[in-house]
């Protein structure tokens, strides 16, 4: 069988798909998921109208949402109402929003795609290309990840450590991100071998106390949001996490600048990035 980063590298490498459609190119579009707006901004389309539009803005800085953009509401409860009256010609939904087809289907035609992990949002990529008559530069924007992700594999063979990448929930768990979340995909197809072996759910990630990883020998890689910055200085200073083999054998690895795991394809390519400046750093530590 072909292992995940096999799989993922083989997505990577694969010509665009052609997806050329027979209906009119959608011009006004409602989109309910943040990382399927990211990629139709990357494409050079605006949407008309976007679920959470500020909490896209807070986790996603780039490609930037611009303010004219219409708040739909919730990502799973949009507000049908204001919907309607947006008249789009297209809405664009994830399998996750199955429950609300019908009713959505009522307001204009639904495009849905996959939303999570790395060989969805590829696909998705070329998916939307097709669709908003953007091929070329879906083209383009795969053509430069895979060179992200190829600089970020160069470091990968003098990596004698696993990683395990997480964020920081409160001062007794993390949230591990493994095969099936955009972090992890990215770091196992930069090469990198993930520490944690018990999966991570429907998403990709998973709870656990720090108990669970107090054996652990790998590198820690911590994805820090700007109100989590203090907490992590206090565990930096706390007898139980100095002890552990995580912190007590490898400096920390901290990623404070703007990134989240909701993002797509453009939030990819920066994880392949930070992905290889750590590594340029730990070969020369």
């Amino acid at each position: 069988m072909l292992s995940r980063r096999r799989l993922l590298t083989a997505a990577l490498l694969a010509p665009a798909l052609s997806w050329a459609s027979v209906t009119p190119v959608p011009r006004r579009l409602a989109v309910l998921d943040w990382g399927l707006t990211e990629i139709i901004l990357a494409l050079g389309v605006t949407p008309a109208g976007v679920s959470a539009p500020d909490w896209y803005r807070k986790l996603i800085p780039t490609p930037a949402l611009p303010q004219t953009v219409q708040d739909l509401g919730l990502l799973f409860q949009p507000n049908l109402e204001t919907l309607y009256a947006l008249q789009p010609d297209t809405i664009v939904i994830t399998p996750q929003h199955v429950l609300l087809k019908s009713a959505l289907a009522q307001i204009a035609p639904l495009l849905t795609l996959p939303a999570y992990g790395l060989s969805a949002f590829i696909s998705a990529t070329q998916q939307l290309g097709g669709a908003l008559n953007r091929e070329a530069r879906a083209a383009t924007l795969l053509a430069h990840l895979r060179q992200q992700i190829a600089c970020a594999r160069a470091y990968a063979p003098g990596l004698q450590q696993p990683v395990l990448f997480a964020a920081p929930v409160d001062a007794l768990h993390l949230r591990l991100y493994t095969a099936g979340s955009l972090p992890g995909d990215v770091l196992a197809a930069c090469g990198m071998h993930n520490a944690w072996r018990d999966g991570g759910g429907a998403k990709g990630n998973l709870l656990v106390e720090l108990t669970r990883i107090a054996s652990v020998d790998a590198r820690l890689i911590l994805l820090v949001a700007a109100d989590q910055q203090e907490a992590v200085s206090r565990w930096q200073q706390s007898p139980l996490w100095r002890r552990l083999p995580l912190t007590s054998r490898y400096p920390i690895a901290l990623i404070e600048q703007p990134i989240s795991d909701v993002g797509a394809l453009i939030t990819a390519g920066r994880f392949a990035d930070i992905f290889s400046q750590l590594m340029a750093g730990w070969r020369n530590a």
